[in-house]
């Protein structure tokens, strides 16, 4: 802990910005200092003024029973670059998703190459406004926020991630940008510890358009885009006061991402949403199941496994369970992503899961899956159940099917009285239903639906 960091500067001394570097230079990132030296370290090597940042610390710590995960933010000035559409900005860096003590207080202890805690560090760069002298506190709590979902559901937040906030950021002013995606933090290296690996993954403000689309195809794709945004450059420097999409600038874009569809398919392959299932062949047993919680859209390999596939859990799961028939519920929000689970997703070979925040899991699996996943249902048994999780196997027919009748979901429908809308297909025996979004979905007792 007390040994001086190895690494030595990325950074070019005139602009503060990551020199370059060869391929074969590793070990340039390699940290002797641990967890809360380590992160220290490395935004000293950007931030060499500001050697003492100004900090959002928890009056008390998570691991002493304090509401807040993280047990500081740091927040720095960073003067930008005119000439590269970079604004000065405000650098929030967190501490607490990684491992800072190496003592087990908060994570398990790990060891250089592994995860460092959940393995990374959010950042997130705030426009400065020309009268501002301190910078804003509530990018701390947003993490925070962000911070009880990973604690809370174990889903890590990986680049290309995007999440639907459906208010302003900052939770008073108007504003346009009312989502996240998730990016690199262009300046922060990777950090290889001896208490395990911190990437820097940054909270990038942005507009309806603009995740919808992340969503439809790839929030890597949208990243890209909003590079050449004017108010949000490299930096991914999120500005409240932005008006304009990336397609209110050039609408040109909407097609760009339409071809990414076709050509790819859709790079989500799942999300915690408002949705859960009951086995309606089996009424004599009880199930209660509900969830209202927040939307994070996970790109394809991310964490936060569905029940069945944990193998340190094998033992106790329940065993694997023919279904006849089967309810589905999801809200208005959960339900726009059907037709791209069916167009973007099933019929390009891939599977989409969706999970709740009590770990149910709703798993489509197309008949020619090219996923590397592990199958309980087959031809002859298309639904399988095991616990909370089903796996629904989905014949050509069937996706056409779906791809059919769920197209008038792309677009939310806000008229309240529009709801419940029903669908019912007949191989398999499937039931869905969709409820206004913000709307709990239903608890089902003895096959009884009420409404909470």
């Amino acid at each position: 802990m007390e040994g001086a960091c190895s690494q030595k500067s990325n950074t070019n001394s005139d602009t503060g910005d990551p020199a370059n570097i060869s391929d074969d230079s590793d070990e340039l990132d390699e940290f002797d200092n641990c967890g809360l030296e380590a992160i220290n370290d490395a935004c000293k090597i950007i931030y060499a003024d500001q050697p003492n940042p100004l900090q959002a610390i928890a009056v008390k710590k998570y691991w002493m029973g304090g509401p807040d995960p993280l047990d500081f933010v740091s927040m720095y000035h960073n003067e930008g670059d005119s000439t590269r559409n970079i604004p000065p900005h405000w650098h929030y860096v967190s501490y607490g998703f990684s491992d800072l003590y190496g003592d087990g207080r908060v994570h398990r202890m790990g060891s250089r190459g592994e995860a460092s805690g959940f393995g990374f560090e959010l950042t997130f760069r705030l426009k400065r406004e020309k009268e501002e002298e301190e910078p804003p506190l509530w990018p701390q709590n947003l993490m925070n926020r962000l911070a009880n979902y990973v604690f809370q559901t174990g889903n890590v937040l990986l680049v290309g991630d995007h999440i639907p906030w459906h208010k302003p950021l900052d939770g008073t002013t108007f504003s346009h940008v009312q989502s996240m995606l998730i990016a690199e933090d262009p300046q922060l290296f990777d950090l290889d510890t001896p208490y395990g690996i911190v990437e820097f993954r940054q909270i990038v403000g942005v507009t309806s358009d603009e995740v919808k689309a992340a969503q439809k195809w790839k929030g890597a794709g949208i990243l890209e885009m909003l590079i050449n945004h004017p108010q949000v450059g490299p930096f991914f420097v999120t500005d409240l006061s932005r008006e304009k999409s990336i397609f209110d600038q050039d609408a040109g874009l909407f097609q760009l991402v339409n071809e990414g569809v076709e050509n790819d398919g859709s790079n989500l392959g799942h999300v915690t949403a408002v949705c859960t299932w009951t086995n309606i062949s089996q009424t004599s047993e009880e199930s209660v199941r509900t969830s209202q919680q927040l939307v994070v859209g996970d790109v394809e390999g991310a964490s936060g496994g569905v029940p069945g596939e944990d193998k340190e859990n094998e033992d106790i799961s329940p065993p694997p369970q023919l279904v006849d028939a089967v309810h589905l519920y999801f809200d208005a929000e959960a339900a726009e992503l059907l037709p791209l689970v069916a167009r973007a997703r099933l019929k390009k070979g891939q599977y989409f899961i969706f999970h709740n925040a009590e770990k149910e899991a709703i798993h489509f699996i197309p008949a020619q899956s090219s996923a590397d996943v592990t199958l309980m249902v087959d031809d002859a048994n298309p639904m399988v159940a095991q616990g909370t999780y089903i796996q629904i196997l989905c014949s050509p027919s069937f996706i056409e099917e779906m791809s059919q009748e769920f197209e008038g979901l792309q677009i939310i429908d806000e008229t309240i009285a529009n709801y419940p809308k029903e669908y019912s297909f007949s191989s398999p025996c499937v039931k869905v239903t969709v409820v206004a979004r913000g709307t709990h979905v239903p608890v089902l007792v003895n096959d009884s639906e009420i409404l909470q």
